[in-house]
């Protein structure tokens, strides 16, 4: 598809402001958007001297749902980001209902530090939603948390989060939902063929756990890793967003084909020991509790340690940085 942006674009820089009596931050450029109308532009934070956050929006010509859609908020991982750019390209916004947000780059210091974590305090930021209660500390991280949940998920009715492996993973392509939300799975079932189905297993801070408690319908998606861009990844990641807003806007169930398989459902498996990581499995193997995921080596060659399968199902991800640390992650299974 070429650019289907028919009305004006207007670009520009905004700065966060205070709050209203409602407690939501006062009108933002992407909120004000007329029909047909779209807005690129960097939202500065104005918080512990974070920086400016590309903000890409749209509104539709008629009323209907706020999605948002999110990539980079580990900042080495990338077809989130690409597919989030592509997707304001190829949108029909003469047929779009209602406003969609893309925030491309959430963590913007892990972004320009290649990293996980942010540079500035060492913090995974898909562990800090919504952001500190009272009491706790308020880091930079902490801010950055709190000001894109406020800003932006407390007022969409629609996340979609997109992730890779990173660095360090490589994962199976994964679409998510939470146990119970019979909408978020529809559509995560009909996302697109390529990704597996996936129940996200609840986990204090995660972005789009957080959104599904605060009333949202959240989406999750992992695809690939070793921080490289697979472009089959952002491929699949647009043409599912376009289908889901497609969906949407219909209100009909005609745009999506339901996979019928069984989500996977596990969990993170961790390494108690360090050393050189020999896996004897591949991605999409099926593997039995206690059966062997691969080895740990330390620099003599010698064992340090076995990794076995803590439960049965499908490896989904797998270590792609070989040399680990205590405390890595190795593998998910489920």
């Amino acid at each position: 598809m070429g650019v289907r942006f028919q009305a004006r674009t207007v670009v520009g820089r905004h700065r966060h402001q205070g709050k209203t009596e409602r407690g939501y931050p006062v009108q933002h450029p992407w909120n004000q958007l007329a029909a047909g109308e779209s807005w690129r532009g960097w939202w500065e934070i104005g918080q512990f001297d974070l920086p400016a956050l590309p903000v890409l929006a749209a509104r539709g010509q008629q009323d209907g749902p706020t999605v948002v859609v999110t990539g980079a908020v580990h900042g080495d991982e990338y077809e989130g980001t690409a597919a989030i750019h592509r997707l304001f390209t190829e949108l029909d916004i003469s047929t779009f209902h209602g406003l969609l947000i893309g925030l491309p780059i959430v963590n913007m210091p892990a972004w320009r530090a290649r990293s996980r974590v942010s540079p500035l305090d060492g913090l995974d930021l898909n562990r800090l939603f919504p952001g500190p209660t009272v009491g706790q500390p308020n880091r930079s991280s902490d801010a950055l948390a709190q000001a894109i949940f406020t800003t932006f998920i407390q007022r969409c009715d629609v996340v979609i989060d997109l992730h890779s492996g990173g660095a360090k993973l490589v994962h199976l392509p994964l679409i998510g939902w939470y146990a119970g939300d019979t909408t978020a799975e529809r559509l995560a079932r009909g996302f697109d063929a390529a990704l597996h189905p996936w129940l996200i297993p609840d986990r204090d801070g995660v972005l789009s756990c957080e959104a599904r408690r605060a009333g949202k319908i959240a989406l999750g998606a992992e695809w690939g890793g070793g921080a490289r861009l697979d472009t089959a990844g952002v491929n699949a990641y647009t043409a599912g967003v376009l289908r889901i807003l497609t969906t949407l806007t219909t209100g009909a169930n005609a745009s999506l084909t339901a996979d019928p398989r069984v989500p996977i459902v596990g969990s993170y498996q961790l390494v108690e020991a360090g050393g050189l990581f020999v896996a004897h499995v591949a991605l999409g193997d099926r593997v039995t509790a206690g059966a062997p995921l691969g080895v740990l080596y330390d620099p003599l060659g010698q064992i340090a340690a076995v990794v076995n399968a803590e439960w049965s199902g499908i490896v989904a991800a797998l270590a792609h940085t070989a040399l680990l640390d205590p405390g890595d992650r190795v593998a998910y299974v489920g």
